[in-house]
């Protein structure tokens, strides 16, 4: 705890707490504070650092072993979401200056070619014997029947942007990976909310501003033994779906796990998913996306 306290002390001066005060001390109490001292630090690239110092200083084994580790770790989760939002905004800064440092002489402009979604993987490719629409309604009203049971605001499904998960599951399934899933790069640690955004802005898909610092967007992804030779999988599918929900998502709800956190998170509006099969593996890969909406 004094370790905390000087780590604090070194990081954000305006910061006076005493052990008591530590002791009693929630996310809710403690994040205004380290909003505004954040604020204060001027420009993004010292937020970045800051952040980055913060929170790795909280991976001490005197705070992840401490009476109080469930407090630092939340604490360590708000300034990696606080992280992710500045890096993001600093990527945009630099890019913005690179492309103003440009000569004035360079008058070509390239224009990008975006794909069609006709080029694009298509949902027949996964399945050619299932009834797409009911599969969408049992993922849907899994989550929104849970949502309701905490009080929020039931899930859109955005049917518009259901082949991002389509790409992303047949990319799994193809690959036959079953760690790692959310990697887009060999050097990203588990979960890089930048690197899922770059991924996603491959897909010229752009997420609307974070609400405050929380994110935009979240990925879940599972996979699990799968197979079907009916004339109609679809029963079949949403058996599989349901192991996810209970396995995955619903096993974390008493933890408030990452996963079930996203779905339910208060200020996520839309979803979309969709499953890919690896056949050589009898296995399913199910990828689900959430965001805030346009």
């Amino acid at each position: 705890m004094k370790k905390f306290l000087a780590i604090i002390a070194s990081l954000l001066p305006i910061f006076f707490i005493s052990i008591n005060q530590v002791n009693s001390l929630s996310i809710a109490d403690f994040s205004p504070t380290l909003d505004k001292a954040v604020a204060k630090m001027g420009t993004t690239e010292k937020k970045v650092k800051f952040l980055r110092t913060f929170s790795d200083s909280l991976t001490d084994p005197s705070f992840t072993k401490d009476k109080n580790a469930k407090f630092f770790a939340d604490l360590r989760e708000y300034s990696l979401n606080m992280l992710s939002v500045f890096e993001y905004q600093l990527e945009e800064e630099q890019a913005e200056t690179s492309s103003k440092n440009q000569t004035s002489s360079n008058k070509t402009t390239t224009t990008t070619q975006k794909i069609s979604k006709s080029n694009l993987p298509h949902l027949s490719d996964n399945f050619s014997n299932i009834n797409e629409q009911k599969i969408r309604n049992a993922i849907l009203s899994r989550h929104n029947e849970e949502r309701n049971n905490v009080w929020v605001n039931p899930y859109t499904y955005n049917l518009d942007l259901e082949w991002s998960a389509t790409t992303r599951a047949n990319k799994l399934a193809n690959s036959h990976k079953t760690s790692n899933l959310h990697l887009r790069n060999s050097w990203d640690w588990y979960y890089s909310y930048n690197s899922i955004l770059n991924r996603f802005s491959d897909l010229w898909i752009k997420f609307p501003a974070n609400i405050k610092w929380a994110s935009s967007f979240s990925e879940t992804i599972w996979y699990w033994g799968y197979k079907c030779s009916k004339s109609d999988c679809t029963d079949d599918v949403i058996t599989a779906i349901k192991k996810t929900w209970t396995n995955l998502i619903m096993k974390e709800k008493a933890s408030n796990g990452t996963h079930y956190k996203a779905a339910s998170m208060k200020h996520f509006t839309h979803m979309w998913a969709w499953i890919a099969i690896d056949k050589s593996n009898n296995r399913y890969y199910l990828v689900i996306h959430y965001w805030v909406g346009f």
